[in-house]
């Protein structure tokens, strides 16, 4: 099959992405996708997959493998290391990934994991606000994660910023040097210097590639920092305004729908370049 052919159920050239492809401003081929998970793929607040949607994404990165002008697509997400192992069986991934936020690379095939290496020096602070954390009774953590915490509050549905709040405070009172970075439904604490952005730049020398040379999508504060680093950025519905603002393209669209119309607006531009 050659580069572009049309292949059943993968036709890219909807009115959408077309319109958002001829938007983005690139002179140059976009080779990887790396997408967030929550709030990208699916709706903030651990809602259902739309299998529909998640089954495009695979169709079209399935064809990366054997068509130039489909990005592979990569995750830069904060969930923890065997989610994002799920879910690049299920969307067949086969680049290094980013997982909590920016703390370590993983790969499918094979089968590893590894960390930076800043983030062992802060595992013992990590584990004493975890401890205290679970002391209060009107927080949790969520579970998994190695490298990282992500703190939810219980019930759900405060505000994060508030949540924040008291957080920095519990970081001040423990005299621990740790950084919040406040997401949809949770405050994520990290080891300082060591967030998404890191993540995605280690996540670009691994796959030796220029960040120029990535898309990417994120709806929450903590995606900024590395989208401003990517050639060609998209934001969906959803996202904050600190996200919309250095967006390169803001889709009408919410959440996974709004990650279809940007993966075919890449298909569509690199076709474009390429005469076809």
């Amino acid at each position: 099959m050659t580069a572009g052919s049309p292949v059943e159920g993968v036709a890219v050239g909807s009115e959408a992405a077309g319109s958002m492809g001829g938007a983005l401003g690139l002179e140059r081929p976009v080779r990887v996708f790396a997408c967030d998970v929550d709030g990208c793929l699916a709706e903030a607040g651990h809602a259902d997959y739309d299998l529909a949607a998640l089954a495009r994404l695979a169709e079209l990165n399935r064809l990366s493998a054997r068509d130039e002008t489909v990005p592979a697509l990569t995750f830069v997400t904060g969930r923890p290391h065997a989610y994002v192992d799920a879910l690049s069986q299920a969307l067949a991934v086969r680049l290094p990934m980013s997982f909590e936020n920016g703390a370590g690379l993983a790969t499918r095939h094979p089968y590893r994991y590894w960390l930076d290496p800043r983030v062992e020096a802060g595992l013992p602070a990590l584990r004493r606000f975890a401890a205290a954390v679970e002391e209060t009774g009107h927080l949790t953590l969520q579970p998994g994660k190695v490298a990282s915490l992500s703190v939810f509050p219980r019930p759900a549905g405060r505000d994060v910023h508030d949540l924040a709040d008291e957080l920095a405070v519990m970081v001040e009172r423990l005299g621990l040097g740790l950084a919040l970075d406040p997401s949809t439904d949770c405050v994520n604490v990290l080891v300082p210097g060591v967030e998404k952005a890191t993540g995605f730049a280690w996540l670009c020398r691994e796959m030796g590639l220029a960040p120029d040379e990535v898309a990417g999508v994120g709806d929450s504060v903590g995606d900024v920092a590395w989208l401003e680093l990517c050639g060609v950025s998209f934001a969906p519905a959803n996202a904050v305004d600190e996200v919309k603002g250095v967006a390169t393209a803001v889709s009408s669209r919410r959440d996974v729908s709004a990650v279809v119309e940007a993966y075919e607006a890449l298909v569509e531009h690199n076709r474009r370049l390429a005469g076809e």
